[in-house]
C-alpha cells in the first residue's frame, strides 16, 4: 500500500532523520545497509572496473534507491556512511564529505517522493507490477540521481579537483543505468520478505494515522491521565489492567481485558496452553509491546509505578530483565565474561570496575557457571547458554525478572540450580513472572495465573490447581502423573509428590502387582514379529570414537550399534556430549578418533549428501533449520538437492507432510514463520523426511511445547518409527522416554553409562542419578515395592487398592 500523505507531511523531513538514532532497529537497518553499500563499493573504489576505463559503473549503486523505497530515512544513513567506508579504501580525501551527501541524498529521495509525483505516483508499493509502477520507479530513479550526482559534481569542481560537466554524467548515468537495471528486481525479491516481517520504514516508525501502531495507544494514554490515580495499587510491583492486544499480522486479539498485579518479591507463574498469550505478557512488561511489536494495543502495564508506554525499551532495562524463549537470539559476545560486560557498559551512570566485577562473579555463580568466564558461548550446551542469558539479564539487577519458559533446555540438575535460583531471587525481594509448561517449578510459586481463550481464567495456589487434574485438562495442562492415577481411586486429597502418593497408598493398602504382559516391552510398544528377524545386522555402527573441540573432550571412546526399527533415547546432562553425538552421526562432524559406519560407509569417507538420504537431523530449535518463504519450497529443498524430477518432487512433499500431519493444499502459499512453534517443528521434520532417511534423530523435539503439542510430536515420531524410520532422540524427558523409547542409551562426561529398555535402565536409580538425571515419578513411585513402572497405564493395570 502506498505511504498515507498525511501521515508523512505530519513530522518534518529533519524530524524523520533524527528519529533513526532514536531507534535500535533502525540503527541496526543503517549499520547493515553500511556494510553492504560498502562492501559491494570497496573494488570498485580501488579501481577494478566494470566497463574499462570507466570505474564510476558501480552495481553497488542500486543500493540506496532500492534501501529508500524500503527502509525510509535509515537508507539516508547508511548509503551515505557506506560511501565514506568504501572511500577509505581507495578515494578517501576531502571529497569524501560530498559524496557522503549526494549519497545521503540518492538514499533519501526515493522514498520522499514515491507516492508524492501526482498523476505520475501510481498508488502501488514500490515494485515493477505494472507500467504505472514501473514509470514511477523511473521517473523517482532519475531525480534520485540527478540530485546525487549534481551534490557530488558541484562539491568537487568547488574543490578544483573535477569539472562539473565531466563529473556528474558520469554519476548520473551510472546511477540511472544501475538503478534502473539492478533496482526492481531487488525490489521484486526483498519488498514480500520485508512487507511480511514488518521492517518496512511504515511498519516500524510510529504514524500517527496507522490503526495499528502503538503511537495510536499512547494518545489515548495521554488523554486518560486523569485515570490512572485509580488504575493501579500504589504498592504493587507489577499492575496491569484491561490489557488487550492483536497482533499486527493476527486476525483476532491474543490478550482480551486481562487484569493482574503482582506485589515486589512475589513469585507468579503463568500457565496456558500455546498461544494463549503468555509471551504477549512477558513481552508487554518491558514495553516491547506496544514500542516494538506492532499492534493493537490497549490497557494500562505498569511497573514499579512507570507505564511501559512512556519509556523506550532500552531505558526500562534496568527495572525489568526478560529472558526470551528463543534465548540464543540474546547472544551477543564471543565469550561467557563479554555476555555479562555488554549491558553493564552501557549503564547510566557508569559502574565502577569493582562493581562490575563484583556483578559478573556474583550473576555467574548465582546460576552455576562460575568456571565458565572465558569460554565461547556457542561451544556450550543449549541449556548452559540458557543459564549464560539469565546471567546476563541478572547482572543488570532488574527489580522485575521475566523468564519465559526458563527451563526448556534444562536436564534436572539445571532444573534444580533454577529452582535455587528462583528462591534465592524471592529472597532478594525481586519479583519474578515466568511461563513454563513444566510442573516441577510450580509449586515454588506463589500464585499461578492460568491463561485460556485471551483471558485469565484461573488464578489462585498452585497446590489447589496440581489437585485437580481435571480443570487442569481443560486448560490444556498435563497434570501430574501420579495425580491422574489416584484420581481413578477415589481419593479426596489428591498426592502431588511422590512422597505424598506413598503416604496416600499406606492409607488405601495399595498392593502393586504387575501382571506379565504390562512388563513385556515388545507388547507395550507394538513389537511386530517379522521386525525382530530384522534387528541383527547394524544400521550405525559407532567404533571407539572419541571427539575433542580444541582442548575440551566432548566424546571418550563411544561404542554402540543402532539396529533397524530402534527407538533410541540418547540421555544425559547438558554437556554430556549428545548433540554432539548426533552431528558425529550424520556426518556434519567427524571423529577425533575412531570409526562411524552408516550403512556400510564410513561417514570420514562419505560425502554429506549420501549422508542426508540416510540420516536425517532435526535441531532442537526449528528456526536454525527453516529457512525458505514457503512450507512446500521448505519440504521440497533437499528433494531438489538430490537431483529428483519434478514429479518425484510433487510426491515426495506430498508424502512428507502426510507424515507429518500437515495439509498438502495450500503449502505453496503458507508461509511456515506463520506458524506456530510446534507446527514449525513437523515442517523440520518434514523437510528431513522428504530425503527419505533410514534413520530420524531429533533433538528435544518437544522443547517450548504444551501437553497437546507434545502428544502429536511424540504420535508422529512413533507412528514414523512404526513405519520404518529408525528414531534417535535427544531429550531431557524421562517421561517420553519410559512412554516412547524401545533403548537407552545414558551418557556422562562423554562416556556411556548404560545401554539398555528404559526399564533396565531405570532399574538402578543410583546409576541415574550419577549422570545428574531423574528417574521418572510413576518408576521412582513403584519400585517401593520392588518394581520399575513407566507409565500411569502400566501403574493403572498394577495396582489394586486394598481397603483394610
Amino acid at each position: 500500500m502506498s505511504i498515507p500523505q498525511n501521515a508523512r507531511d505530519s513530522r518534518r523531513w529533519w524530524a524523520d532523520l533524527l528519529a533513526v538514532w532514536r531507534d535500535t532497529r533502525q540503527i541496526v537497518l543503517t549499520a547493515q545497509i553500511a556494510a553492504i553499500y560498502a562492501a559491494i563499493l570497496i573494488p570498485f573504489k580501488v579501481g577494478i572496473p566494470i566497463v574499462p576505463g570507466f570505474v564510476e559503473l558501480r552495481p553497488a549503486n542500486a543500493i540506496p534507491i532500492v534501501a529508500s523505497l524500503l527502509f525510509g530515512p535509515a537508507a539516508a544513513w547508511g548509503a551515505g556512511i557506506g560511501n565514506v567506508i568504501g572511500d577509505c579504501f581507495g578515494t578517501l580525501g576531502p571529497a569524501s564529505f560530498f559524496g557522503l551527501l549526494g549519497n545521503f541524498i540518492f538514499g533519501y529521495l526515493p522514498y520522499v517522493l514515491w507516492g508524492h509525483l501526482g498523476w505520475v505516483s501510481s498508488g502501488q508499493p514500490p515494485l515493477g507490477k505494472s507500467w504505472r509502477q514501473m514509470m514511477e520507479y523511473g521517473v523517482v530513479c532519475v531525480i534520485a540521481s540527478a540530485a546525487c550526482a549534481g551534490m557530488i559534481a558541484w562539491g568537487v569542481e568547488w574543490l578544483g579537483l573535477l569539472p562539473f560537466v565531466i563529473l556528474a554524467p558520469a554519476i548520473f548515468f551510472n546511477n540511472v543505468v544501475m538503478g534502473l537495471f539492478l533496482g526492481p528486481p531487488l525490489l521484486s525479491f526483498l519488498y514480500p520478505r520485508v512487507q511480511r516481517w514488518r521492517l518496512r520504514y511504515e511498519d516500524i516508525r510510529e504514524l500517527d494515522s496507522s490503526p495499528i501502531h502503538p503511537s495510536q495507544t499512547l494518545r489515548s494514554y495521554k488523554s486518560r491521565e486523569g485515570e490512572k490515580a485509580n488504575d493501579h495499587l500504589d504498592d504493587a510491583m507489577v499492575d496491569c489492567r484491561g490489557l488487550s492486544f492483536q497482533y499486527a499480522s493476527g486476525s483476532a486479539p491474543v490478550l482480551r481485558n486481562v487484569s493482574f498485579s503482582l506485589a515486589a518479591g512475589e513469585l507468579v507463574v503463568l500457565l496456558g496452553r500455546s498461544g494463549s498469550g503468555k509471551s504477549t505478557i512477558c513481552y508487554a512488561c518491558n514495553g516491547l509491546i506496544p514500542h516494538m511489536i506492532p499492534g493493537v494495543f490497549s490497557g494500562t502495564f505498569r511497573v514499579k509505578g512507570c507505564r511501559t508506554v512512556d519509556d523506550p525499551v532500552w531505558k526500562q532495562a534496568g527495572r525489568v530483565g526478560l529472558v526470551f524463549q528463543d534465548f540464543d537470539t540474546q547472544l551477543v559476545a564471543t565469550t561467557v565474561e563479554g555476555e555479562l560486560l555488554h549491558p553493564l557498559e552501557y549503564r547510566d551512570p557508569l559502574l565502577s570496575s569493582d562493581e562490575v566485577r563484583r556483578r559478573i562473579v556474583h550473576a555467574l555463580s548465582q546460576i552455576g557457571l562460575g568456571d565458565c568466564a572465558h569460554r565461547d558461548p556457542m561451544r556450550m550446551s543449549g541449556g548452559q547458554r540458557q543459564r549464560l542469558v539469565m546471567a546476563s539479564v541478572l547482572v543488570q539487577e532488574p527489580a522485575l525478572l521475566v523468564l519465559d519458559e526458563p527451563g526448556s533446555d534444562y536436564d534436572p540438575a539445571g532444573r534444580a540450580q533454577l529452582r535455587k535460583v528462583l528462591h534465592n531471587l524471592r529472597q532478594d525481594g525481586i519479583t519474578v513472572l515466568m511461563t513454563e509448561h513444566d510442573e516441577c517449578y510450580l509449586l515454588l510459586a506463589d500464585r499461578v495465573l492460568v491463561l485460556d481463550q485471551e483471558q485469565i481464567v484461573w488464578e489462585g495456589k498452585p497446590e489447589v490447581l496440581l489437585r485437580q487434574p481435571r480443570l487442569m485438562r481443560n486448560y490444556g495442562l498435563r497434570p501430574f502423573a501420579l495425580t491422574e492415577c489416584f484420581e481413578e481411586w477415589g481419593v479426596e486429597h489428591l498426592p502431588i509428590s511422590v512422597e505424598e502418593a506413598w503416604t496416600q497408598a499406606e492409607v488405601l493398602n495399595l498392593r502393586l502387582s504387575p501382571p506379565a504382559a504390562v512388563l513385556d516391552d515388545s507388547l507395550r510398544l507394538g513389537y511386530l514379529p517379522e521386525r525382530k528377524s530384522t534387528m541383527a545386522l547394524p544400521l550405525i555402527q559407532v567404533d571407539n570414537v572419541s571427539f575433542r573441540y580444541e582442548e575440551q573432550t566432548v566424546l571418550d571412546e563411544v561404542s554402540f550399534t543402532i539396529r533397524p526399527g530402534d527407538f533410541l533415547a540418547l540421555l544425559g546432562q547438558n554437556g554430556s556430549g549428545k548433540s554432539t553425538l548426533a552431528r558425529l552421526l550424520n556426518g556434519l562432524l567427524m571423529p577425533t578418533h575412531g570409526t562411524i559406519v552408516v550403512d556400510g560407509m564410513d561417514t570420514r569417507t562419505t560425502s554429506m549428501n549420501e549422508l542426508a538420504r540416510r540420516v536425517g537431523l532435526v535441531f532442537q530449535n526449528p528456526d536454525h533449520q527453516i529457512f525458505a518463504d514457503t512450507v512446500w519450497e521448505e519440504v521440497a529443498f533437499s528433494a531438489k538437492n538430490m537431483g529428483c524430477s519434478q514429479d518425484e518432487i510433487v510426491d515426495r512433499v506430498q508424502e512428507s507432510l502426510a507424515a507429518v500431519g500437515l495439509p498438502f493444499e495450500g503449502s505453496r502459499n503458507l508461509d511456515p514463520f506463520s506458524l506456530r512453534k510446534g507446527e514449525r517443528q513437523r515442517i523440520a521434520v518434514a523437510s528431513v523426511l522428504a530425503t527419505r532417511p533410514a534413520v530420524l534423530i531429533v533433538d528435544e523435539p518437544t522443547t517450548g511445547l504444551d501437553a497437546d503439542e507434545t502428544d502429536r510430536m511424540m504420535a508422529m515420531i512413533r507412528r514414523l518409527n512404526q513405519q520404518g524410520h529408525t528414531i534417535v532422540m535427544i531429550t531431557h524427558s524421562m517421561g517420553l522416554v519410559a512412554a516412547y523409547a524401545r533403548r537407552c542409551l545414558l551418557i556422562h562426561s562423554g562416556r556411556i553409562l548404560a545401554d539398555g529398555t528404559p526399564r533396565e535402565v531405570f532399574a538402578d536409580p543410583g546409576l541415574i542419578q550419577s549422570a545428574s538425571l531423574e528417574i521418572p515419578a510413576i518408576s521412582r513411585f513403584s519400585q517401593r515395592w520392588g518394581q520399575t513402572l513407566l507409565t500411569v497405564e502400566e501403574l493403572k493395570a498394577s495396582c489394586r487398592p486394598g481397603f483394610p
